[in-house]
């Protein structure tokens, strides 16, 4: 569940977009005459009128006061949608102010233990919730090889000293993860990706797989099936499938891990 908050601020950052845009909008038209614009139509035809707003006298524009009469329409427009930004800028960050998931989740953090136990809480709390993910994404499913014999520091059996250094990161900056879970994709084929992971912030899952060994052409043109495999099944690479790859000559890089970690699982 996205929090409301986050896609309020989002809406509050291209409200404040287009109202600096509008600014500078605005800026064009300064110095323009005090008049507002009237328009009728005769005979198909258009005529405009220039209106003086405090006497309310109309004077009609000539052929030659087009241009001046397109800048007078157009600076109106931009002086209503100002004004609407403006109002909806105050709005929405008054709404902001009131709407936080935490003062909701709060209610039932300060709640005594003995009544925290039996209550069940309109939102799940992120460790409830991490706990159903788990549940429902077994890992160690892919029964076709052995039993990893490298130990991640969580304690699981992985194959490779890069399944490890993964797994630790995954540890290391509190992303919950599971180590080759059982996935069907759309098309039938059932695949063991190296991990599952969850963006807690967003309760979103995303399956990780490492490619070891790019550099072995059939090892290459089988996992590039297996990524179009995904693909077809609404797996989408920067969404939710992420790739970690390395060969023979260029080991993972860590940071290259982490700088995935921290723009997808965070």
């Amino acid at each position: 569940m996205k929090d409301y908050k986050e896609l309020l601020i989002e809406k509050q950052t291209a409200i404040n977009e287009l109202l600096q845009k509008s600014q500078k909008n605005l800026a064009k038209y300064r110095g323009l005459p005090n008049k507002r614009i009237r328009s009728s139509t005769s005979n198909n035809c258009v005529q405009y009128y220039f209106v003086d707003p405090e006497t309310g006298e109309s004077k009609y524009a000539k052929n030659d006061e087009y241009t001046l009469v397109k800048k007078i329409i157009q600076r109106d427009y931009e002086v209503a949608v100002n004004s609407k930004l403006k109002k909806m800028e105050k709005e929405i960050e008054k709404t902001i102010k009131r709407c936080d998931f935490e003062d909701i989740h709060s209610i039932y953090n300060k709640l005594p233990l003995s009544k925290r136990n039996i209550v069940v809480p309109i939102i799940e709390t992120d460790e409830m919730y991490i706990e159903r993910w788990k549940q429902e994404h077994a890992g160690n499913q892919n029964t076709f090889f052995e039993d990893g014999k490298i130990q991640t520091n969580n304690g699981e059996r992985v194959r490779s000293k890069s399944e490890k250094i993964i797994a630790d990161l995954f540890e290391k900056y509190n992303v919950p993860y599971i180590y080759e879970p059982y996935l069907e994709l759309s098309i039938g084929h059932i695949v063991y990706p190296d991990f599952a992971v969850l963006n807690v912030r967003e309760r979103k899952t995303i399956y990780w797989e490492h490619l070891g060994l790019i550099d072995n052409e059939d090892y290459a043109k089988k996992n590039m099936l297996k990524i179009y495999d995904y693909s077809r099944s609404g797996y989408h690479l920067g969404d939710n499938l992420i790739l970690s790859m390395e060969t023979f000559d260029t080991p993972l890089n860590s940071k290259d891990v982490i700088r995935e970690i921290m723009k997808y699982c965070i």
